[in-house]
């Protein structure tokens, strides 16, 4: 092989290269995409769905929590899907959440343990 037809490839394999960075690099999570997912046990001090809030009471004494629930938030209570409707203050509950930098925390699901109704 000729130095000359490597050096022509040279170009050919650089433009292939930017060309697979631009359609991958948008698809990359970037620092405001991070998030995680986490548990909290709780008391519910708050619910209003029309506000998507839910505030908690953190059960380990850490404080209040405040997050978004929506319609679709998957409730569960004796061992069946519920809607937002079933939590009422007071509630002990366990929430899985996603907690966003720069944004609000997101309900995923919320399992409902006992009540003091």
């Amino acid at each position: 092989m000729s130095l000359a037809g490597h050096r022509a490839r040279g170009p050919a394999r650089a433009a292939a290269v930017a060309v697979a960075a631009a359609l991958v690099l948008p698809l990359w999570p970037g620092p405001g995409a991070a998030h995680e997912e986490r548990l909290l046990v709780g008391r519910v001090e708050t619910i209003e769905p029309a506000r998507k809030l839910l505030v908690l009471v953190d059960a380990q004494g850490a404080g209040r929590r405040r997050l978004e629930v929506n319609p679709e938030t998957e409730v569960i209570a004796c061992r069946t899907g519920a809607g937002l409707a079933v939590l009422h203050r007071g509630a002990m509950v366990r929430v899985k959440y996603l907690e966003r930098a720069g944004g609000p925390s997101e309900v995923k699901s919320v399992l409902l343990l006992g009540s003091l109704k």
